[in-house]
C-alpha cells in the first residue's frame, strides 16, 4: 500500500489540466514522492504504474499475480487518475544496484 510522506522532494505525476467544462469534477493531481523510505546503500528502486478503468486495473494485477510477476497484495489501493473513471495502481520493487 501506498503511503504518502511529506518528501523534501516530490514529482507531480499526473495534471489535472485546463477544465473546458468548469463544471466538471477533476481529481487532483496525484504526487508521488520520489521515495518514501531511503534507499539502503547501493540498492535502487523501480515503479510500475497501471493507469485505466478500475475493472482492467484489477484484471491485470491479478493476471500479473497468476504468471508470478507479483503479488496482488504489492500493488497500492486504486488511486484516482487524470482523467474521469481513471484509476492508478503502483507496484514499487526494490534491489541491490547492479
Amino acid at each position: 500500500m501506498i503511503e504518502m510522506f511529506d518528501a523534501p522532494i516530490a514529482r507531480s505525476f499526473l495534471t489535472d489540466g485546463e477544465n473546458e467544462n468548469e463544471d466538471e469534477i477533476r481529481p487532483l493531481p496525484l504526487i508521488l514522492p520520489l521515495y518514501f523510505n531511503p534507499l539502503a546503500p547501493g540498492q535502487e528502486q523501480m515503479r510500475i504504474l497501471l493507469i485505466s478503468s478500475p475493472t482492467w486495473v484489477r484484471e491485470t494485477i491479478h493476471d500479473l499475480h497468476s504468471r508470478g510477476f507479483a503479488n496482488a497484495n504489492d500493488w497500492s489501493s486504486l488511486l484516482p487518475g487524470a482523467n474521469p473513471s481513471e484509476v492508478v495502481s503502483i507496484l514499487t520493487r526494490r534491489r541491490r544496484r547492479r
